[in-house]
């Protein structure tokens, strides 16, 4: 008897040294559920398009990257992945990963039943509500990883405006849109969270500008964006999971370490910013009354000069695209020197960060009659742009989707007659 007893004990004290769970995981607080995590990171990963597979799998890869990226993570800190791909055989599912003794541990907490639309608001709402239900955490910060469009629908899209995400619900490796993440969607989606965003960055292109930016003032602290296209490898994940999860380095060790892995880059560079959302409302309202005073309908202001990030003349078919100025750079050509200093006062409030690769370029898909490499104007350069409404004929539809956005009002372009 005593010796059964003896037996007993041994084993109890081998489960308990083993440190794992039933499910094989670690029994660290990374992975219990119901213990409040310091910080949680979401990428929510819509790579049911061209960015998934065919010639060159960069859903894989950035995962790849993210799972190198959390080796010096603490273990009160959580990472999930949301990944809906182009592998027919592989439903979504949320993942987690966490390193524990030297060896990465991947646990599967959701595994969904049928192939979702990921460009679905309320797919992410789905996530975001399990994940933060089960996973509690005092701090959240989510990447939006796919393709976009910024504010704007370009000419061959039919999706629509301010939006992010494609999910061609096929699994193949078109780009061709079902359903997208628009902004006031995802602004009140995330206003419903039990806790504020912290950060919210868009690793996809076009998404720094100020109609997003508006949209989402009280949706997260921070909107963390390029004003431009950005290469098909997108983030470092090795180097800005670690910036998110280890130090907490705010946002501007997350946007160094993204344009520092390309400042040697032979594939161009990249354009970065940050957004502090609490002083969009006042950028709004000094950029009202200049608007009214200077950018009227009927005023006769040429915008060909201007900085912009997709250059006039890109497509073909067409003489410019209004959408993309740098908001600076427009500004900066219409006010007086008194002017231009009050307003950019506001502006460095809402923009406190710019952050571009050392190679001063970035190379553009969208340009298709000219050199592909386009040289940021670091004098003009804000990192944010903006849509100016012109009334050349083929701005008539740009112009009407225009007043469908908040900032629209906002920065007084109807008050201007636009």
């Amino acid at each position: 008897m005593l010796m059964r007893k003896q037996i007993f004990l041994i084993l109890s004290l081998l489960l308990l040294l083993s440190g794992c769970n039933e499910e094989g995981l670690p029994n660290i607080p990374a992975f219990k559920k119901n213990k409040t995590a310091d910080r949680t990171l979401l990428v929510y990963m819509m790579a049911e398009n061209s960015l998934s597979g065919m010639y060159q799998d960069y859903a894989q890869s950035d995962l790849n990257e993210i799972k190198q990226g959390l080796a010096a993570i603490g273990d009160n800190s959580r990472l999930f992945v949301y990944l809906d791909n182009n592998d027919a055989a592989v439903l979504p599912a949320i993942y987690q990963y966490h390193y524990y003794n030297d060896m990465l541990y991947e646990n599967k907490v959701y595994s969904f039943e049928e192939d979702l639309c990921s460009s679905d608001t309320a797919v992410l709402g789905d996530v975001l509500d399990f994940i933060l239900d089960k996973y509690p955490t005092k701090e959240l910060d989510i990447i939006m990883w796919s393709h976009a469009d910024g504010w704007l629908r370009g000419p061959e899209r039919t999706s629509p405006h301010r939006s992010v995400g494609i999910d061609n619900g096929k699994n193949n490796y078109t780009n061709n849109v079902v359903t997208t993440i628009e902004m006031e969607e995802l602004a009140a989606l995330l206003k419903g969270l039990p806790l504020k965003v912290d950060r919210l960055m868009f690793d996809a292109c076009l998404m720094q500008c100020v109609e997003v930016a508006y949209a989402l003032r009280d949706a997260a602290e921070w909107v963390i964006a390029s004003p431009a296209e950005i290469p098909g490898q997108g983030a470092p994940y090795d180097r800005i999971v670690p910036a998110f999860l280890s130090g907490y380095d705010g946002v501007e060790g997350i946007m160094d370490e993204y344009s520092g892995y390309y400042d040697s880059s032979v594939s161009g560079g990249v354009v970065l910013s940050a957004v502090r959302t609490a002083h969009m409302q006042e950028l709004a309202d000094v950029t009202a009354e200049y608007v009214k005073k200077y950018l009227a309908k009927g005023n006769s202001n040429v915008y060909d000069g201007m900085f912009a990030y997709v250059p006039g003349g890109a497509y073909d078919s067409m003489p410019s695209y209004p959408a993309y100025y740098d908001l600076n750079s427009v500004m900066k050509s219409c006010l007086a020197a008194d002017e231009y200093a009050r307003w950019r006062t506001a502006l460095d409030k809402a923009v406190p960060y710019l952050n571009v690769s050392a190679t001063k370029c970035w190379y553009s898909m969208l340009v298709t009659n000219r050199n592909h490499f386009i040289d940021v104007d670091m004098e003009e350069c804000c990192g944010m742009s903006m849509y100016v409404p012109q009334e050349a004929a083929f701005c008539d539809k740009f112009n009407e989707d225009f007043k469908t956005a908040e900032w629209y009002r906002a920065a007084g372009w109807d008050v201007a007659g636009w």
